[in-house]
């Protein structure tokens, strides 16, 4: 099992990060009391290089590996995509890869999946988003600020923008479900502001992705 986690700028907001790393936390101890080959890579822009949870097996990884996730700090602008290309650079091996991100990119996604794939990895997507970006308040005259380019865009009529923007989220979610499926994996969206037990037991474990 290798863990992708998505530490990038815009991950910081409203929670996004530290329920990244709860769940990353979950599946990696499922993964290592089941004897499985358990790896964490890390990619917030600050190095060419990935933070890396060396590949290993068994309960005694347990400890080292909630360490490196607890510290595990964020920022930087690396999209999702370049994330999993630089991963692919250092892992070796077949299995299932969790990439747990916002997926808010405007990369080539579907390549990235490609590249995971024909690596030998299932590709397993959860999507984490905060409850602002899930259930937006915003009306009136608005100027936006992506937190990783600074780019801004201004916005005269809220309500019009707020059905193009779900609109646009479903449609991402859908895209994102579909190109796990195809690749023998699964996806699945949550909100930042579950709280733990919710995660895993309401979601993780009714959907399949962690056993009790």
């Amino acid at each position: 099992m290798v863990l992708l986690v998505d530490a990038s700028t815009s991950m910081l907001f409203d929670g996004k990060l530290q329920m990244a790393k709860q769940a990353a936390a979950a599946m990696g101890i499922m993964g290592l009391l089941n004897v499985e080959r358990v790896s964490v890579y890390a990619v917030h822009g600050r190095s060419d290089r990935p933070g890396v949870f060396a590949p290993g097996t068994g309960r005694t990884r347990i400890r080292p590996m909630l360490k490196f996730l607890e510290e595990l700090e964020g920022g930087g602008s690396t999209p999702i995509e370049t994330a999993i290309e630089s991963m692919l650079k250092f892992h070796r091996g077949r299995g299932v890869a969790v990439v747990l991100s916002d997926f808010l990119t405007l990369g080539d996604l579907n390549r990235s999946m490609n590249l995971l794939y024909s690596s030998g990895l299932e590709v397993w997507g959860l999507q984490i988003l905060s409850e602002a970006e899930l259930h937006p308040n915003v009306q009136g005259d608005l100027r936006f600020v992506d937190s990783e380019t600074q780019e801004t865009l201004d916005i005269t009529n809220a309500s019009e923008l707020l059905n193009v923007y779900h609109d646009q989220r479903h449609l991402l979610q859908t895209t994102l479900d579909a190109m796990c499926r195809r690749r023998q994996g699964r996806f699945l969206s949550v909100s930042s502001g579950f709280s733990f037990s919710t995660l895993l037991f309401e979601h993780l474990c009714r959907q399949g992705w962690v056993q009790r």
